[in-house]
């Protein structure tokens, strides 16, 4: 399983973001944000890869100033591997 977390440093702000998106119809999650991606407030937002180039264009548009980055999550052999996008 793969998914992307978008992370904020700001707890509003991720709410803020994820509320924008489901007025765009894009589906989404607020989830904690894992650990080893070490940024944040705790929470992030939950999307699917294939919605990747949407948020991005969503981020750009927001100038939200707590955005903290995009990661890519895969669950391997019952770890989650984290990576910077």
């Amino acid at each position: 399983m793969e998914y992307i977390a978008v992370a904020f440093r700001s707890r509003a702000d991720t709410l803020k973001f994820s509320e924008l998106l489901k007025a765009n119809k894009i589906y989404n999650e607020i989830i904690n944000t894992p650990k080893q991606a070490g940024v944040g407030c705790g929470l992030s937002v939950k999307i699917s890869m294939l919605q990747l180039n949407l948020v991005k264009i969503a981020i750009r548009k927001t100038h939200l100033p707590s955005f903290a980055g995009i990661f890519k999550i895969k669950m391997v052999a019952g770890k989650q591997i984290v990576n910077s996008i």
